[in-house]
């Protein structure tokens, strides 16, 4: 047998794998991956899959039982209004970390920013803004360089401009050099269960991971980049609901001024910000 109805290959998986991490979300993006079709069409007309898209779909499968993210499985994944490549290298983002974008872009209009995203991973905030914002001066580093390898890769697939660069978070940056630095750090604590997680436990430790209980990296960001900031420069970063307290006490250490918590859309405390006076 070498070709397979694909609409009824699905619904036989489906049964399948009840109650398994490929649940039917993810049955149906790698059925629409492999054939390389749209989810209309795939309903809408009549796919087959020869016996190689098989072979390919069981591995697939496989994988997905195995707790690898599905954005790993088929090299790709929607933020903002863009799509990146992401692998094993990088952290898959989240739509929580969309909360940035939304209150960068809510804080500032068309007018010419510096800004820079600290520990980009894939890309995925510098780019967005990069799409949204054709003229802000916009960087992003980070210390992985297979990270950014695969940012630098995202940025040409999509035909932006972002400078990116490697450093130890942000000790190569000039003093009073920007007007903006947003950051997804690390942030979860070495012991946190959460590492174990579906999807989590495959992706890169060291972009999961800060010490002192996970406040390490959010310690240091904040404190560097009042330095590198200039006056009336704005910071946002991102942490865990239960961090808020502690990071708010970071940004008042750090002497930062009109200092606010902002919940994502599940009404979590999520992101911090901070103005230097």
């Amino acid at each position: 047998m070498t070709r397979l109805l694909a609409s009824d290959l699905l619904k036989e998986q489906i049964l399948i794998n009840k109650n398994t991490n490929c649940d039917r979300v993810d049955l149906e993006q790698i059925f629409l991956f492999i054939l390389k079709v749209t989810r209309s069409d795939f309903y809408s007309k009549s796919h087959y899959l020869s016996s190689e898209d098989y072979k390919n779909l069981g591995d697939m499968i496989n994988r997905r039982n195995d707790g690898e993210p599905l954005a790993y499985i088929v090299g790709k994944i929607g933020f903002w209004n863009i799509d990146l490549k992401v692998n094993k290298h990088v952290l898959v983002p989240r739509p929580e970390t969309e909360t940035i974008m939304e209150l960068v872009l809510d804080s500032f209009d068309q007018q010419s920013i510096k800004i820079l995203d600290a520990g980009t991973g894939s890309g995925a905030i510098a780019l967005a803004l990069a799409s949204e914002r054709k003229n802000w001066l916009i960087y992003a580093l980070e210390k992985s360089e297979n990270s950014i390898k695969i940012a630098i890769d995202n940025m040409n697939n999509l035909g932006l401009r972002v400078g990116f660069f490697r450093s130890n978070w942000l000790d190569a940056i000039q003093s009073s050099s920007l007007d903006v630095v947003v950051s997804n750090p690390p942030y979860i604590d070495a012991n946190d269960l959460r590492l174990k997680a579906d999807g989590v436990s495959k992706e890169p430790i060291e972009a999961l991971v800060s010490k002192d209980q996970g406040f390490a990296d959010l310690n240091k960001i904040i404190k560097d980049s009042f330095r590198c900031l200039v006056k009336g420069g704005r910071i946002f970063v991102e942490h865990a609901p239960e961090q808020s307290d502690l990071v708010e006490e970071f940004y008042e250490e750090s002497n930062y001024t009109a200092i606010e918590v902002h919940k994502d859309l599940n009404g979590d405390n999520r992101v911090s910000s901070g103005i230097k006076n």
